[in-house]
């Protein structure tokens, strides 16, 4: 479980947004309270310049920093109003910035590490692996990627997971580009896109959870020089 320090930054980062419009507050607050982000963030290098793709509000980028003050955070996100809802959230740090960005389209700048937390769920197959791809070129050999999805499983918290993301994003729309189909691999489906991405990748299960979340722990691969015959 992640230790109370933990827990704490997670408390101030969402105390950034008191100020937020009430609607994206909530908004953040539930995520904070659905998500188990302070588990995730423990798996994220405490130290470099890190990548949140997909940001969002920010909240996990603001956690990353709260967390740890020798991470520089960097959060891209497509859309403008929660980037700037984000940048005023962030306006006495000059370690942690947000910018308005297109994920699939364009690489993030090269960095240390790269996360993805909650976001590729809403993409096409063919956009993840993009996403990942570009990753994937922002990093160097055993660069690591931190990634939080969640997978299509037969078993009973695969509903509760589909429900959820009909409920938040479709009804809700608190999502730019929410939509009424969702993609959410197998676990098969997960290890293969990864490794076309130029990733080898292990899986850390999220106990207690009523979700089919999981965390995919990926490092770049070596690039392999064709041997002379």
């Amino acid at each position: 479980m992640p230790g109370a320090s933990t827990s704490a930054a997670l408390n101030r980062a969402v105390h950034r947004y008191r100020s937020a419009p009430v609607v994206d507050r909530l908004f953040v607050h539930g995520r904070a309270f659905l998500s188990d982000l302070a588990f995730v963030e423990r798996f994220v290098p405490r130290k470099g310049f890190i990548v949140d793709l997909g940001c969002g509000h920010g909240l996990f980028a603001c956690l990353l920093r709260e967390a740890s003050d020798t991470r520089r955070v960097l959060g891209i996100d497509l859309d403008a109003k929660k980037v700037a809802i984000g940048r005023v959230a962030i306006q006495d740090t000059q370690w942690l910035r947000f910018e308005i960005g297109d994920i699939v389209a364009q690489p993030p700048p090269k960095c240390d590490a790269v996360t993805i937390v909650d976001v590729l769920y809403l993409l096409s197959f063919a956009d993840q692996e993009r996403v990942l791809r570009n990753a994937a070129s922002a990093l160097g050999e055993g660069g690591p990627l931190i990634v939080k999805a969640q997978e299509r499983r037969t078993d009973p918290r695969y509903a509760v997971t589909y429900a959820q993301e009909v409920v938040t994003v479709t009804l809700l729309g608190r999502t730019r580009g929410g939509r009424e189909r969702f993609f959410f691999p197998t676990r098969e489906e997960a290890f293969a896109m990864f490794t076309r991405s130029g990733f080898v990748m292990e899986v850390e299960e999220m106990p207690r959870r009523p979700y089919t979340d999981v965390i995919y722990l990926a490092r770049k691969a070596p690039v392999r020089t064709p041997t002379a015959p």
